[in-house]
């Protein structure tokens, strides 16, 4: 036997809501031709909007009641063919056509309040008495939908979901090359690869983990995504270098629980100062580096590592 919509639950809401309101349309539209209305139920938000602002343009229509203009358009003919607007020019561009309720218009809402009390009453049926809190939940959704649309919404729930799945790894010499395919992929967008970048880089174990450099990773669905290192620069110092985040998963926080791993080990390490080189152009690094404790100082005595360091940080504590 095959399932109904409602067997998968909010994932077919859209398909539900969609049936949900052909039977709702479908049932106000037998009653109004029963009561010898013949416009449907879909004109009468145009007619509710023209009573209660005066005339409007279609494309104002078409914005309250969150429809295309060429819907608006098809529905402001049928009101006009039935007599109950009337169209007229904007007295501030006469460029542009207005709708007004006209005097049978006028009679017809009159008339059909009764049936809309009807109407109401229905809606409370089905609902069981929760048309209130029922439309108060639709207001809200509404709002955040304009706020934020749903498409966006759902990307935002993804980034939450992968947020939550990275894990923060110890290296493993099966890694090697993506620890190098990261680093590089960083380099070759940002500046180009120097000597000591492929020294390092091709050899993580003799140039990082022999020395006492711990090597750390940031894993999604199987994957390594982030990278960052601990490399022993003396008996009391330590620099945190190889940053690097893939840029597909930029926005998920890798970075900053990658530092946070390599703060731990720093302080396990008995080493006193941990500093960083860095680039100036790269305006987001600096600002997570302040952000967790590096403080600007000036460089000590001695070249930099890379041609591309023109910052150096030393790290305060947390």
């Amino acid at each position: 036997m095959s399932s109904n919509l409602q067997t998968y639950g909010s994932l077919m809401l859209a398909s539900r809501l969609r049936r949900l309101s052909d039977q709702l349309y479908a049932g106000v539209d037998t009653s109004y031709l029963a009561a010898g209305v013949e416009l449907t139920s879909r004109c009468f938000p145009l007619l509710l909007l023209l009573r209660d602002n005066g005339p409007t343009a279609i494309t104002a229509l078409a914005a309250q009641i969150g429809q295309t203009h060429p819907v608006v358009v098809q529905l402001g003919r049928k009101l006009l063919d039935a007599g109950v607007v009337a169209e007229m020019p904007d007295a501030k561009d006469e460029r542009r056509r207005l709708l007004a309720l006209s005097d049978a218009g006028q009679a017809l809402l009159r008339n059909m309040a009764p049936l809309w009390d009807d109407v109401r009453a229905a809606v409370d049926t089905v609902f069981e008495q929760g048309t209130p809190q029922l439309m108060a939940s639709l207001d809200r959704a509404e709002a955040r939908l304009q706020a934020q649309g749903f498409g966006e919404t759902i990307a935002a729930c993804r980034r939450q979901r992968e947020r939550a799945a990275v894990e923060i790894i110890d290296y493993e010499p099966q890694y090697a090359a993506d620890f190098k395919r990261l680093n590089i992929a960083w380099l070759e967008r940002y500046f180009y690869v120097e000597a000591l970048d492929d020294k390092v880089l091709s050899d993580p174990q003799r140039s990082i983990l022999d020395d006492g450099g711990q090597i750390f990773l940031a894993r999604l669905d199987g994957k390594i995504v982030g990278t960052c290192a601990l490399i022993r620069a003396g008996d009391a110092s330590i620099e945190l270098s190889k940053m690097a985040v893939t840029p597909e998963c930029q926005g998920l926080g890798i970075a900053r629980r990658l530092i946070e791993r390599a703060f731990g080990a720093f302080e396990a390490s008995g080493a006193q100062l941990l500093f960083l080189e860095s680039n100036s152009k790269l305006a987001p690094a600096i600002r997570l580096y302040e952000s967790s404790g590096f403080t600007h100082v000036a460089r000590p005595v001695g070249e930099a590592h890379y041609q591309r360091a023109d910052v150096y940080m030393e790290w305060q504590g947390r």
